[in-house]
């Protein structure tokens, strides 16, 4: 086919870009909480659909190697998103930067040793897939009329948006650096990556706007002006992606995003 494009790419990302595509723009031209929603439900699909990804390929391929492949061709189980060759997500979110954590230090990989003292389980307990901190930062903004009953608390309450927004920010900065990684390092297209990519920046002018309101957001609907119909089609997609990844974690097992010694940007020992 054009471009070495294979037929999952017109069977399930093409209708999925389409799909988005028009989300995005509704998202954009909405009220900023309307907006915001939106955002929330499309990242933590992308989010899911990642998880499933990578929990499956290491139950599927054990030790999984991104570079290398103990199956070429992916014949056991292929990613929906992998549909050329210049466009593997099993790539991407199975390298060293998939786990930002542990990258750069902060977390640690496990099991605990015995002896392990309490800075160290920590360490090892959020040492997760980058999309997993995707489904507390997109669930958060889902919710986020939730984190303004907080703001009566003294000193850091009332600042809870502007801190927000900051957060927001540092995600974006991540995002730029997991974009470098990307192009320059991995040379390929993850189409799960890039739309989370776009929610990310989507999200920080949309959460300027917000912490200039204050509290305000408290003022129209929960969830905005979104459609009902949309809100809850998508929201038990949603619902049903995140347990659909739960049950299959739980039957055999977490993803690893492998060690690569030789990985050509940064690694931290």
């Amino acid at each position: 086919m054009a471009l070495g494009l294979e037929g999952n790419f017109y069977t399930w990302v093409l209708p999925m870009i389409v799909v988005e595509t028009f989300l995005y723009a509704y998202a954009f031209s909405a009220e900023l909480r309307t907006c915001q929603v939106v955002m929330g439900l499309l990242g933590l699909y992308w989010c899911f659909a990642a998880l499933w990804v990578e929990v499956k390929l290491e139950q599927v391929y054990p030790g999984f190697d991104y570079e290398k492949p103990a199956d070429p061709e992916m014949k056991a189980y292929k990613p929906f998103c992998d549909f050329a060759p210049w466009a593997n997500c099993s790539k991407v979110l199975m390298s060293p930067p998939g786990r930002f954590l542990r990258y750069f230090g902060i977390s640690k990989q496990g099991p605990a040793s015995p002896d392990a003292g309490l800075l160290e389980k920590v360490r090892i307990l959020i040492d997760v897939p980058n999309p997993t901190l995707g489904v507390i930062f997109f669930g958060v903004h889902l919710l986020y009329p939730v984190l303004l009953l907080f703001m009566p608390i003294p000193i850091l309450g009332p600042l809870l948006p502007q801190l927000f927004f900051l957060a927001c920010c540092g995600v974006g900065l991540m995002t730029i650096w997991l974009a470098y990684n990307l192009i320059f390092v991995l040379s390929d297209l993850c189409v799960v990556c890039v739309s989370m990519y776009v929610a990310n920046f989507g999200l920080i002018p949309m959460m300027h706007g917000l912490a200039s309101q204050g509290s305000s957001v408290g003022e129209v609907s929960f969830f905005g002006d979104v459609p009902s119909w949309l809100l809850i089609s998508f929201g038990a997609l949603d619902a049903v992606m995140g347990v659909a990844v739960l049950g299959l974690y739980l039957s055999g097992g977490p993803a690893h995003a492998r060690e690569q010694e030789g990985y050509q940007f940064l690694v931290v020992e």
